[in-house]
């Protein structure tokens, strides 16, 4: 389930948008490109990641992936990459300046002294680096399994056993906490962080102050124009796509897609088991026929094809097998050229995490554990731990940046990562500045159910979207309440693992998907 496997084999979907920068020339990417960045380094690349590089005033960088610029649309990644480094003038200045930007990258600054490595707002395209300088340098890729079949690490028995401990189920839900990945010596770059080799040094340069109580109209009106700008800016270098449910989410990023409908894909995965009059089946059947967009049902597999579950893993060492599956349907319809819009990013602005009422002592480690999901497994307090301690007391709600650089840092770029051999993907949401003035919001307006402030934008955007309710009752069995009884009251997480996969079989699970919003 979770073996690194040598990258030796030859398909054009091994490793696929992924990379590998190393000191010394000696690591390179099976069937990658190599870019020449000097100072006896290799970046080896995956033949479809875009990469960008511009120089200025001695400084090089180099774009991995695409940035768009929302307030000039027209930009192309290497004006704004260009202007970066032309208008900054040391990492932490640089690092600063790319929360105007959305998209999904990884830039690599160098100047005469060191390297520089900074990600979009949530991390969304994924960077892990080794801990410490080994005696041959450094090593940074977009999965842990790269560095570790480089370099022969072992996995960290904790870790492995945490894994282990979330149960045998094809769709059981994780990501590894805090900056772990499976190996001690490799670490994950979290967002709002940025990384300065050959040293390994990791430093937070966001939040640096409170964001300022915005008035909602403002706020509303900043938001729409930073949203359009932006999928302007995706719309005009890519064909878009938009996975949809009876969610939130999937509604705002519908009609973010206004301008963009008549050449739109639109889907929705057919989940074993999932019943017929499952509401994020009818709710787009429903909608999409009335906007004039065509709604594509995707079959999900009723088994995973060996030779691709071994090439999702040989990219993704910790992958879920639902991932997998759920990256094989896709494979098998999905356009090429189009780029997925996806919601990801908005639990950051929902009050995702909340605690009980009557809490009043500080945050613990226990608690975030418990707070993620992830269980209250050892490797995953020490996790939890280790960040709430370089967290310390932050200029914003330490659960809201808990939420950014928890879920949408690791699990949502993890995902992302294990969809890339099928589909490259946009997060509107994905934008500091926009994240910001969000949270500057009345909370009451962010939170659910209602969720006023989301359900404001849509109506802005496209009000005929919401001609058929959002997140309307479910119809559900009576085993199916029993198992959200258990969640709404938090029992579930008194029942030891392997009861609960044994209720999950009886109830008839489907695959994975976002929090309900």
């Amino acid at each position: 389930m979770i073996s690194p496997v040598p990258s030796s084999v030859d398909d054009p979907l091994l490793h696929r948008r992924q990379f590998l920068f190393a000191s010394g020339g000696a690591h390179e990417l099976p069937g990658g490109r190599g870019v020449d960045v000097g100072n006896d380094c290799r970046l080896s690349v995956h033949p479809e990641l875009e990469v960008t590089r511009v120089e200025s005033n001695g400084v090089l960088g180099i774009l991995l992936g695409f940035i768009l610029d929302p307030e000039r649309p027209e930009r192309s990644n290497s004006e704004i990459a260009a202007g970066l480094l032309e208008e900054t003038s040391d990492p932490a200045d640089l690092a600063r300046a790319t929360s105007a930007f959305g998209g999904r990258w990884v830039l690599l600054r160098r100047d005469a002294a060191s390297w520089t490595i900074v990600h979009d707002a949530t991390g969304q395209r994924q960077v892990c680096f080794t801990r410490a300088r080994e005696a041959e340098g450094f090593l940074c890729a977009s999965d842990a399994g790269i560095i570790a079949s480089r370099l022969g690490l072992e996995m960290e028995p904790a870790a492995v056993d945490f894994i282990r401990s979330r149960g045998e189920s094809d769709f059981e839900v994780y990501w590894m906490p805090g900056d772990r990945t499976l190996f001690k010596e490799v670490a994950a770059l979290l967002p709002n962080h940025f990384l300065t080799l050959p040293e390994g040094d990791v430093h937070r340069f966001w939040p640096s102050a409170r964001p300022e109580p915005r008035d909602p109209d403002e706020a509303l009106d900043f938001c729409l124009g930073t949203l359009r700008g932006l999928v302007d800016a995706a719309g005009r270098r890519f064909a878009l796509s938009v996975p949809m449910t009876a969610g939130w989410d999937s509604r705002l990023m519908l009609a973010l897609c206004r301008d963009r409908a008549s050449g739109l894909y639109a889907y929705t995965f057919d989940y074993p088991n999932m019943p017929r009059n499952s509401r994020d089946v009818w709710v787009p059947a429903r909608l999409l026929p009335t906007l004039g967009i065509a709604h594509h049902v995707i079959p999900y597999p009723e088994t995973t094809d060996a030779r691709f579950k071994r090439l999702h893993r040989l990219g993704n060492v910790a992958a879920n097998n639902a991932y997998c599956a759920d990256a094989e349907a896709l494979a098998a319809v999905y356009p090429a050229g189009h780029v997925c819009v996806t919601g990801d990013a908005a639990e950051v602005v929902k009050c995702f995490h909340a605690r009980d009422p009557g809490s009043r002592d500080p945050v613990d480690a226990h608690e975030l554990a418990g707070l993620s999901g992830l269980g209250t497994h050892p490797f995953v307090v020490g996790a939890m731990a280790d960040w709430l301690a370089e967290a310390g007391d932050p200029a914003v709600d330490l659960l809201d940046l808990f939420c950014w650089e928890q879920m949408a840092g690791r699990w949502q770029p993890k995902i992302r990562a294990e969809y890339d051999m099928v589909q490259e993907c946009l997060a509107p949401l994905n934008h500091r500045r926009l994240l910001e003035t969000m949270l500057g919001v009345d909370p009451e307006l962010r939170r659910a159910p209602d969720f006023t402030f989301f359900a404001r934008m849509v109506e802005a955007l496209w009000p005929e979207t919401l001609s058929v309710p959002v997140n309307p009752p479910e119809t559900q069995s009576r085993k199916r309440r029993v198992l959200n009884l258990l969640k709404k009251t938090g029992l579930h997480r008194l029942i030891p693992p392997a009861a609960k996969q044994n209720l999950k079989i009886a109830l008839g699970g489907h695959g994975p998907t976002k929090p309900a919003s």
